[in-house]
């Protein structure tokens, strides 16, 4: 663990560290307004939020539970009646939910007490508290259900001791303040059921001891203790010696001493001018309505597992022409699919116009280690090539492969953001950008992988090559890194916020020497076009949730964008008995990492033209969200601040949910009043069923457990809503209205 973490670690009501197959990185717990909240780091990137349970001490600490062998996570924290609680993630419906432990183990506390819990070495949940008076006590698992108490034990804790329940060298240890001793702790003697009281040297300061982690060094043998204290954190190594690693501030920010000692100085020394950004206190007035996106980040994390990615990759074989051939395909995580989803070239699909190749098979896939048939109804392939499988439809050769299987247990894959696919600005052609180097990809490094005909994925992993992007449109990248004919149909992918990202499909080679390798890019209408294949997303949509039982109320965005003015293109709360719809939204999924789940996907939506101006050729108009700003408003340019989690939707479509947008290091769902109108203004709206009253107020609040007061529903009338649910002005209860046309937007 880094530096950094274990800070955010301390700092932190309690969290967990996790590894594996989907990269490293640590749950944060934290109280917030009596919710205790969790939150999902991975170095320095907050990959999600969730509230765990409501009604916690606002001191409480928490220990956090992870179970790799059952996969299951446990939560056990101080309620405000000083009980000790459990709660479990539950997978099916992606929350966190009460179990029965609580009221099993009957546990109250001293109002002060801070408790731990950890994993014992035969596998079951051990607690540690102070009793009523003071002193620490706990209980064990020691059978299937039942609970052995043990304590008080000896010793003078100090009252609000921070507690650490470790295994070493396979015995329970309990770590605790020992009066004006320091760190003392406690050593479970398996076979006689006693305690051993000891000390750990040197570690008393004259500030009072906020949080502390002890870890044994493997090499020596020795304790390290890592100590925070009145705001610094300090390590007391094997030897006893004392050293200060850094301060570390409210939020666990570390500022390692050798900076730390400079006090309020800023230090330039890795200073970027390309990445610096001014604090928005600093901006101009005419500026301040609208706060800069953050530099994206590139590259693979050091987190990142380095050659999973190998696991995505597939060897296909295929008969054309009464020949056999050969190439690639790659299992991409589109999220919310009930198919694991092969992306691959066009032509290892179709033999000639509007027929497929005959005797496709997927070679030793590498999750069942056998070889796979692909059958016509599995095969999915961009209308226009299969009508006319030319080279002169290049940017159209592309198809996927739909491999049905337990939504539980999907492949997933590469990871993918619509942001690589949708840029440069404006443009629907097929020319190359004039001005390329506005384009995320350009000068880029990319990697192509597959395999070459030689290669038997029984014997070898998939090849690996690297070049620049160095031309780049709308429809297609080309690239210099090297390929051989064989490898059509592979991965072309950058590391993008620190995962492997796939923004192109290989299909052709070269044109001539001064050109690069092709592929077709992965565009919005590449994008929609699978979407729709696999029906994933909403089409035609309008945001409806209900403030007062007589009235109904939805989103208002404008239909045009206006780049001259920032309030004209804000969105309103549209309130009338009914009133007009005049907002549609088609909402896709834009952003999902490598192994993600459908609850970490990002969502974006996107303003659909009205009826009288249903066009291919219309602009593209996203909706941004804003919870600095506190407003929802239409864009031209997509960037992170369109993407936003559904979460709840996605796992129990039809019950209450939440829209979760990113604000900096937390997640706001949004929250929309109608407090504002006047009531006699709005009684008059019964006199004509399309007149409406306008309100702004829209908002971005902290996630809660509530779901009744502050989460969205999700329903195919208002009218079937029960009125049980409408008990606040600002509950946001959605109905979808639609229409049944797929809107072909250009990318």
């Amino acid at each position: 663990m880094s530096a950094q973490d274990l800070a955010r670690c301390l700092v932190a009501a309690g969290s967990a560290k996790i590894s594996g197959d989907e990269g490293e990185g640590i749950y944060l717990l934290s109280v917030r307004d009596g919710n205790l909240v969790e939150k999902h780091w991975v170095g320095e990137i907050l990959q999600s939020e969730n509230v765990v349970a409501s009604d916690v001490k606002d001191d409480t600490s928490a220990s956090y539970l992870l179970d790799l062998e059952q996969s299951a996570r446990h939560v056990v924290f101080i309620d405000q009646e000083n009980v000790v609680q459990c709660y479990a993630y539950d997978e099916d419906v992606e929350e966190w939910e009460d179990t029965p432990l609580g009221s099993k183990w009957d546990i109250i506390t001293h109002p002060e007490s801070k408790l731990s819990a950890t994993i014992g070495p035969d596998g079951g949940i051990v607690v540690s508290y102070q009793d009523e008076n003071g002193h620490l006590a706990g209980i064990m698992s020691i059978a299937d259900n039942k609970w052995k108490s043990f304590g008080p034990l000896e010793g003078n804790p100090l009252l609000g001791t921070p507690q650490s329940l470790e295994v070493i060298d396979d015995k329970l240890h309990l770590f605790y303040v020992e009066g004006d001793a320091g760190i003392g702790y406690f050593v479970l003697d398996s076979n006689s059921g006693n305690w051993r009281a000891n000390l750990l040297k040197n570690t008393k300061f004259d500030t009072a001891i906020d949080n502390f982690s002890v870890v044994k060094d493997t090499e020596t043998g020795y304790f390290q203790s890592y100590i925070l204290t009145s705001g610094s954190l300090w390590n007391v190594n094997g030897d006893n010696e004392k050293a200060c690693l850094g301060k570390v501030e409210d939020d666990g920010k570390l500022i390692p001493s050798d900076k730390a000692q400079a006090g309020e100085l800023e230090d330039f020394e890795n200073f970027d001018l390309e990445t610096f950004e001014l604090p928005p206190e600093f901006y101009h007035s005419t500026q301040r309505g609208d706060e800069p996106p953050k530099p994206e980040r590139f590259g693979i994390d050091l987190s990142t597992p380095p050659r999973r990615w190998e696991d995505w990759v597939v060897k296909l074989t295929f008969e054309k022409l009464g020949n056999e051939r050969h190439g690639n395909g790659f299992y991409v995580n589109v999220p919310n699919a009930t198919f694991d989803v092969i992306f691959t070239a066009g032509h290892n699909l179709v033999e000639k116009e509007e027929q497929y190749c005959s005797n496709i098979r997927i070679l030793n896939d590498p999750f069942t280690g056998n070889d796979i048939t692909v059958t016509p109804e599995m095969i999915r392939v961009c209308q226009r090539y299969f009508e006319d499988p030319d080279e002169l439809n290049a940017i159209y050769d592309y198809g996927v492969i739909l491999l049905k299987r337990d939504r539980k247990f999907r492949i997933r894959g590469f990871g993918f953001n619509l942001m690589l696919g949708i840029t440069p600005l404006p443009g629907d052609n097929t020319d190359f950008a004039e001005d390329e180097e506005k384009d995320m990809l350009h000068e880029r490094d990319v990697y192509v992988s597959g395999y070459t005909p030689a290669d038997l994925p029984t014997d070898d992993p998939p090849r690996r090559s690297e070049g620049k992007c160095i031309r780049t449109n709308v429809h297609q990248l080309q690239y210099k890194a090297d390929t051989v004919p064989g490898m059509s149909g592979g991965p072309v992918w950058i590391g993008f916020r620190g995962v492997e990202t796939v923004v192109a499909i290989h299909n052709y080679g070269a044109a001539n020497d001064d050109q690069g390798n092709r592929g077709s890019r992965l565009n919005l209408n590449v994008w929609r076009n699978i979407f729709e294949w696999v029906g994933v997303g909403w089409h035609g949509k309008s945001l409806h949730f209900r403030g007062l039982p007589t009235y109904t109320t939805h989103l208002y965005l404008p239909q045009t964008y206006d780049r001259n003015s920032a309030i004209s293109n804000e969105g309103k709360v549209r309130i009338g008995k009914p009133g007009p719809v005049d907002t549609l939204f088609d909402i896709v999924p834009v952003a999902a990492k490598p192994k993600a789940k459908e609850v970490d996907a990002s969502y974006g939506f996107l303003l659909r033209p009205n009826a009288g101006s249903l066009s291919a050729k219309s602009p593209l108009n996203w909706v941004r969200w804003s919870p600095k700003r506190n407003t929802v408003s239409l864009t031209r340019c997509f960037d992170a601040r369109c993407e936003v989690k559904i979460p709840q939707l996605i796992v129990q479509p039809g019950k209450p949910f939440a829209i979760q947008a990113q604000d900096d290091d937390s997640w706001k769902q949004v929250r929309m009043d109608m407090k504002r109108p006047n009531m006699e203004d709005l009684k008059l709206l019964g006199d004509d069923p399309q007149s409406y009253e306008d309100t702004s107020e829209i908002s971005f609040v902290p996630l809660t457990k509530d779901k009744v007061n502050t989460f969205l529903t999700l329903c195919p009338t208002l009218l079937l809503l029960p009125l049980s649910l409408l008990v606040s002005p600002s509950q946001l209860l959605y109905s979808l209205h639609h229409t049944n046309t797929f809107l072909s937007y250009s990318s």
